[in-house]
């Protein structure tokens, strides 16, 4: 099945802000890209998609929907609340910033897993061989058949069992993560993880911030601009609060209130400074400041998350090569205590 990385899912948003900046139309900015010489295949199925599904009448999200799972449920609420309010150039634009931080991210986390990951391979094999060898000497001097096919073995399969635990926890993880966006306990767990927490607050509150703006500038009510905020913002617990603060901003209650609803859906500070927006009739300029405050912070989360997890696994790796150098040795010890007591 086709795939886009982030990194060509940032350039696909990026030229569609590129066009909805110009004010061109989406139809014609898919015809004029689908032009381009040496398009990748994921991208040109995307490009087609979307323009089948313009063609056909629909909206923008819902073209995009055709392309399946080219796209995700976020980049589809996402334009779905630019296109109702009439800001493409932002939400393509936010798309683009947001696939371009998750490509560096990931980027920074392969080129640090390298060294440990090598360092994994190679110490496995050796020590393995190793225990094998010292394990296997027989005092009489002959040496065991197979020691060498043994030892391979059992690299084999502690090799295997690490990359079956590692394909686990990733698999795993990018399961609660999805899960994550729609599922409130899901989120919860996931803003409890260190680094990570930190950096999927920081991106869900800048895409409210930022969605919430829009909604209010194209005139919206205050709950409708909330639930769809919430619903944009990628995370389970921001959407069930916005659905929940909708009804009672509807029933004309402060938005200070419907952020409340939920103390662990919004971050404190937030809150108190909607509270003074809205009072002194500023939201849209209070929105627009938190959406550059979270934007910042996000960016500064996944440089340190970025930064980190390498190193996290690089300690998690060296305990488990000072694991194997210790059987090792104490296979060599037993190897020494036979031969000093050893007596013909």
């Amino acid at each position: 099945m086709a795939r886009l990385s982030a990194k060509a899912k940032a350039q696909v948003h990026a030229n569609l802000a590129k066009y909805a900046r110009s004010g061109m139309g989406m139809e014609k900015a898919c015809e004029s890209l689908l032009a381009q010489p040496r398009l990748p295949p994921a991208e040109r199925k995307l490009y087609e998609s979307f323009l089948a599904g313009i063609r056909e009448g629909r909206s923008l999200a819902g073209a995009l929907s055709s392309a399946g799972a080219l796209v995700s449920p976020l980049e589809r609420e996402v334009i779905e609340a630019a296109e109702s309010g009439g800001r493409l150039e932002a939400g393509f634009g936010h798309l683009a910033e947001y696939f371009r931080r998750l490509d560096r991210t990931r980027r920074r986390i392969l080129r640090g897993l390298a060294y440990p990951l090598l360092l994994v391979h190679l110490a496995i094999p050796v020590s393995t061989l190793a225990s094998t060898v010292f394990g296997s000497f027989r005092l009489d001097g002959e040496a065991p058949e197979g020691i060498f096919r043994e030892a391979l073995s059992a690299s084999g399969w502690s090799m295997l069992t690490l990359w079956a635990f590692l394909a686990v926890a990733i698999a795993s993880g990018w399961a609660l993560v999805r899960l994550g966006r729609r599922d409130p306990r899901a989120d919860a767990l996931l803003r409890r993880i260190p680094l990570l927490g930190k950096a999927r607050v920081a991106s869900s509150m800048e895409r409210f911030s930022q969605v919430f703006g829009i909604f209010l500038l194209s005139g919206r009510t205050m709950s409708t601009s909330l639930e769809g905020a919430a619903r944009a913002a990628g995370s389970g617990l921001i959407g069930r609060a916005g659905r929940e603060g909708a009804s009672v901003v509807a029933a004309g209650e402060p938005l200070a209130e419907a952020l409340l609803v939920d103390p662990a859906a919004f971050p404190p500070e937030f809150v108190r400074g909607m509270a003074a927006a809205e009072d002194s009739g500023q939201l849209d300029r209070e929105l627009s400041e938190w959406s550059l405050h979270y934007a910042e912070a996000a960016a500064e989360a996944m440089d340190q998350l970025a930064e980190w997890t390498p190193k996290l696994l690089y300690w998690g790796v060296l305990a488990l090569v000072a694991w194997l150098v210790l059987r090792a040795g104490f296979a060599y010890f037993e190897l020494i205590e036979g031969l000093l007591n050893f007596s013909p």
